[in-house]
């Protein structure tokens, strides 16, 4: 195959001015290599590490401050609590003032490193050609959950993660979504209201005192206003059911230029063409179903019956979901696409199974890199955390989209650059420190049996990272080869076991579809 490089000129992130892409990126069509080495690991975490600190030292004036932000961003893995002591710790520094600081007393804003989100996201979480509805935003909310009440802004509320009624804080996300990856793109603190009238305790934990209150929706309109003028190229918004109700967040999203699927409560009120006003559940006693997959998830493609009616709004339609294992579990969504886009049912289904990867964001954010794990409790120190979190949830796309061939990046320099390895032990050969690239088959009938020499499933966002942490101990001599060849051994075994897994799921999915 032909090579086919397409070069993007990024230019530096300006907090004053629109930002439409973020620099110095390569997207490359070619085929990728069948297996890459951890060399190749420390090259391309090298590459992606180099513009990470040129994003810190254009959002910090001091050095020192870029400098542990850096060490903070990549020290957050599977392996490292997200505190400052197990942070500072990872990172090799000889105590955890710097942390700390980092989160408190530093003096940076938060602000210009989230608005400089974007156009990493754009960088570095390519779209392909053959995506037809191209990228999208999918806003949605997660908690973390608290033990007391001086976190600023925690109180009980609804908590999705759990859902139940929890002492927790909540955190509004926007997220970029291609066909080739997700990740935070935007993000706001909900202040409840109780935390609006109490000024004494707002000081306390550091709330300013000019942030008014705002209901969720209201904050994912202005997550939408600073996507669309940071020059997000976004053909499509997805919202769940809290979000999905506000007309205002709708009409935003329209006025865009952006088709949205917004999931209602099925009691929310309808207007047909006929200028009949209807409850969403209503309308199923006339709907014609139709099984389709809205995509594939991690146990195979998800199968429901769906259906479509026209709505009183000129290019806008109520598509109902009805689960195939619990018929009388049906969800109810309002799409919209503006002139020139495909209103199709098949248009809409496939951006309603676009939502989901926002769920992935908050797996990675949580389980990968320990968002929730924070013990930082004023205002500012919260949204640090979380503003570095999302950078690094996208330098992780980086390495894993420059490892498999999607991006180059180009080489660091200096420091910014990993060195050679290290001699290690004698018995580990090369071959025991390669990591094996592609995606593990799946079966495209019910019932196939799983073949027996069944590749690794595709690495995860999870499992980079915890190659680049690893490529980071080996090249400055923290682990012994016969180390790391013990972890990528780990490493296998649990994408073999993904694999398996995979491969059972999609098999007992698609038996059960009848399509056996």
């Amino acid at each position: 195959m032909a090579r086919e490089t397409v070069t993007v000129k990024l230019p530096r992130c300006d907090p004053g001015r629109p930002c439409r892409v973020a620099w110095f990126v390569e997207l490359n069509d070619d085929d990728t290599a069948a297996a890459a080495s951890i060399g190749d690991v420390a090259d391309c975490t090298a590459r992606a590490d180099a513009q990470v600190r040129n994003v810190l030292r254009g959002v910090m004036a001091q050095r020192r401050s870029a400098a542990a932000a850096f060490d903070y961003v990549a020290a957050l893995s599977p392996e490292t609590k997200a505190n400052c002591w197990s942070l500072a710790e990872s990172a090799g520094h000889e105590g955890w003032g710097r942390m700390q600081g980092l989160l408190g007393s530093y003096r940076w804003d938060w602000t210009d490193l989230r608005a400089a989100l974007p156009a990493l996201a754009v960088a570095w979480i390519p779209d392909t050609e053959q995506d037809l509805i191209g990228p999208g935003i999918a806003i949605d909310e997660t908690a973390q959950l608290k033990h007391g009440d001086a976190t600023a802004c925690v109180a009980p509320q609804h908590a999705g993660c759990t859902g139940k009624v929890e002492n927790c804080v909540t955190t509004v996300f926007s997220a970029y979504v291609t066909a080739d990856g997700q990740a935070w793109a935007d993000f706001d603190v909900y202040m409840p209201d109780r935390w609006a009238r109490d000024f004494p305790r707002r000081r306390a934990a550091g709330v300013p005192d000019d942030l008014q209150f705002a209901t969720k929706p209201q904050l994912a309109m202005r997550q939408l206003g600073r996507l669309t003028a940071a020059g997000l190229p976004a053909k499509w918004a997805a919202f769940d059911e809290v979000y999905g109700r506000s007309e205002d967040l709708r009409k935003k999203a329209a006025r865009a230029g952006l088709a949205y699927v917004a999931i209602i409560p099925r009691d929310y009120q309808v207007t047909l063409p006929s200028g009949t006003a209807i409850r969403a559940d209503q309308a199923v006693k006339d709907a014609v179903f139709e099984r389709r997959s809205c995509g594939n998830g991690s146990k195979g493609p998800r199968y429901s019956d769906w259906a479509m009616t026209a709505t009183g709004i000129p290019g806008q339609y109520l598509l109902i979901r009805r689960l195939i294992s619990r018929p009388d579990q049906m969800t109810f969504c309002l799409c919209w696409a503006p002139p020139g886009r495909p209103a199709t049912m098949t248009y809409f289904i496939t951006i309603a199974g676009r939502r989901w990867p926002v769920e992935e964001t908050f797996k990675t954010g949580k389980d990968t890199l320990g968002w929730d794990q924070s013990q930082a409790r004023t205002w500012d120190g919260a949204c640090r955390h979380t503003a570095l979190s999302a950078l690094a949830q996208l330098r992780a796309c980086a390495i894993r989209g420059a490892l498999t061939g999607r991006l180059t990046l180009p080489a660091g320099h200096g420091e910014d650059h990993a060195g050679s390895a290290p001699a290690g032990d004698g018995d580990v050969r090369d071959a025991d420190l390669q990591i094996p690239l592609g995606d593990a088959p799946v079966p495209d009938r019910g019932g196939q049996p799983r073949p027996p020499g069944i590749t690794p499933i595709k690495l995860s966002l999870a499992e980079t990272a915890r190659l680049a942490s690893l490529a980071r101990q080996h090249t400055t001599g923290l682990i012994t080869r016969a180390r790391l060849a013990f972890a990528l051994r780990w490493s296998l075994r649990r994408r073999l076991h993904q694999a398996t897994a995979r491969w059972h799921h999609y098999s007992a999915r698609l038996l059960a579809a009848g399509t056996g």
